[in-house]
């Protein structure tokens, strides 16, 4: 079967993989029958609740977060938001807005702080005044210790030069809605929560107000994200199995798995760049299971051309790379001429830096069809909040597809659970070494008094 450019419905996305063209033996066919059936229902239950928080206004919780956003946009005194959160919590918001910081339309400047790092920490905080800025903590789980220890320290920040009272009023939590300790917490202090919907993994809660406040916060249009991502979700719900992209796409790669199982991702745009980020851990953490699982890489183009491209085309010939590119940059940075004529200053000359960009890109993919290096494309019309709704969503769905190909379950991530307990075993074994050398101080001081007397 030869495989072409196809679009999703009526999506601002064209994927095109000819670079990976598969033929399915009709035997395996039927079976791929079975696994989209099988991922019919499961896109409608309770474990995969992104697939229909596009059009679940309940499970998006956009109204909420539009409400909550705009009632601190309305408050003049916020010039900044320290957005507190780790992995699907915090990858991507940030890469909403760093992609889209051409369309913002609010004052507030964002601070994701992720890692606990002590040096981060001190030097970030120490530029920002309390009395300027938003806190936005975020953990389903309310537990997550990474998140929690800097969102200890951020509270104790404002509460020490604004007040408790004033210091709860500058802080919303994004956690879930009905258990966990970071809700006790809120409540406890009235301070203003949004729900992260128990059927909505972390790393696919972009469509909840983990993106949504964030992006309404920035002045983003979230009704176009949601938008974006109900234009795929339109798609899913008509394509037969033979037409459905997803199920082809994820068995033209789970068809390479043994020998192609490192996947490169290489948006050719800088505001790009961090959805490669935001996908490493989504294919990461969801495939790699029971000894499967791809290698995702993050890359950017052009950059990358000089770091990774001789490995690419001359090195294992074991690596897919995703391209991701933009049709059209609505801006036009034209070359200007500068009075030097040299060969590569006159070549240059007149040309545009967007045009630039996608003729590499296209020389690059050229390389790479010449080698036989597999490859494929996805292309979005224009950098806007609809495309990127559309890319997340096309994304998240594709790998639940791949979770199911591969026959893992994409939606869990017990390794991840499994480093919590140590992580809580050390952490509880550190405490008792605390008060342990707090009770052995004790005991000296009293003996000391005893002597003196």
């Amino acid at each position: 079967m030869s495989i072409t450019a196809s679009r999703f419905g009526s999506a601002p996305l064209l994927l095109d993989w000819s670079g990976i063209q598969t033929e399915i033996n009709p035997a395996r066919r039927a079976e791929l029958h079975q696994h989209f059936d099988r991922m019919r229902v499961k896109l409608h239950d309770q474990v995969s609740g992104f697939y229909n928080a596009v059009t679940d206004s309940t499970l998006s919780a956009i109204d909420a977060s539009e409400s909550l956003a705009s009632g601190f946009l309305s408050n003049s005194t916020f010039r900044h938001c320290v957005f507190i959160g780790i992995g699907g919590s915090s990858l991507g918001p940030l890469f909403l807005i760093d992609a889209l910081k051409h369309r913002a339309k609010s004052p507030i400047q964002f601070h994701f702080f992720e890692n606990p790092d002590p040096i981060d920490w001190t030097y970030r905080i120490s530029k920002l005044n309390p009395a300027e800025t938003l806190v936005c903590v975020v953990t389903k789980s309310g537990t997550t210790y990474e998140t929690l220890s800097i969102f200890m320290l951020a509270y104790d920040w404002l509460k020490r030069v604004l007040g408790k009272t004033a210091a709860n009023r500058h802080c919303v939590a994004i956690t879930d809605p009905e258990k966990g300790e970071l809700l006790e917490f809120a409540r406890r202090e009235s301070i203003a929560t949004l729900p992260i919907a128990p059927s909505v993994g972390g790393r696919f809660s972009i469509f909840t107000p983990v993106g949504l406040f964030a992006g309404a916060l920035a002045g983003l249009n979230m009704r176009e994200l949601l938008t974006g991502g109900k234009k795929v979700r339109d798609y899913c719900e008509k394509a037969t199995p033979e037409k459905n992209n997803f199920l082809t796409w994820a068995e033209a790669l789970h068809s390479r798995s043994k020998t192609h199982g490192t996947h490169v991702m290489m948006p050719y745009t800088t505001p790009l760049r961090l959805l490669a980020n935001w996908w490493v851990q989504l294919w990461a953490e969801s495939l790699g299971k029971d000894g499967k699982g791809f290698t995702a890489v993050p890359a950017l183009g052009a950059i990358d051309q000089h770091s990774m491209l001789q490995l690419l085309r001359d090195g294992p010939n074991d690596k897919v790379i995703w391209f991701i590119n933009v049709s059209d940059f609505k801006i036009r940075v034209p070359i200007p001429p500068i009075d030097f004529k040299v060969k590569t200053f006159d070549l240059l000359e007149g040309q545009e830096l967007g045009d630039l960009l996608t003729t590499e890109f296209r020389a690059i993919q050229k390389v790479m069809t010449n080698q036989k290096r597999p490859h494929l494309q996805l292309q979005i019309e224009e950098l806007n909040e609809e495309a990127l709704g559309s890319l997340f969503f096309s994304l998240s769905v594709l790998t639940a597809y791949m979770g199911e190909v591969m026959s893992v379950n994409p939606f869990d991530q017990p390794g991840v659970e499994e480093g919590k307990v140590y992580i809580r075993e050390k952490l509880e074994q550190n405490k008792r070494d605390q008060h342990s050398k707090s009770d052995n101080a004790d005991e000296g001081v009293h003996r000391l008094r005893l002597h003196r007397e």
